[in-house]
């Protein structure tokens, strides 16, 4: 089965105002099965404006990154990032060996 992945860039205005989110944030992933495969706060953009903030969290399957996401848990923490940063987040798929033939 495919990995699923939250392919996160942005940008943060408050530093001191993720700590909650940050600390509740690295809790949390080990609940869903989740784990932090990169973490880049001075990222060297190259083109496009996304931001400096570069974060990929993994999942066992793309579904599983999808219902961590709806959860109610995720919901409520996204509450405590909002005013501090712009975020976008995407969740994608690995490409598996069938797939690229």
């Amino acid at each position: 089965m495919a990995k699923g992945y939250w392919v996160v860039t942005g940008t943060i205005h408050t530093p001191l105002g993720m700590v909650p989110f940050i600390n509740k944030f690295n809790a949390w992933l080990p609940t869903v099965g989740a784990r932090l495969l990169i973490r880049d706060l001075q990222t060297d953009v190259r083109e496009g404006t996304p931001g400096s903030v570069n974060i990929v969290v993994e999942f066992d399957s793309k579904e599983k990154a999808v219902t961590a996401y709806e959860s109610k848990e995720y919901q409520e923490l996204i509450n405590l990032r909002l005013q501090h940063s712009d975020i976008n987040l995407t969740i994608t798929e690995e490409l598996t060996n069938q797939d690229s033939n």
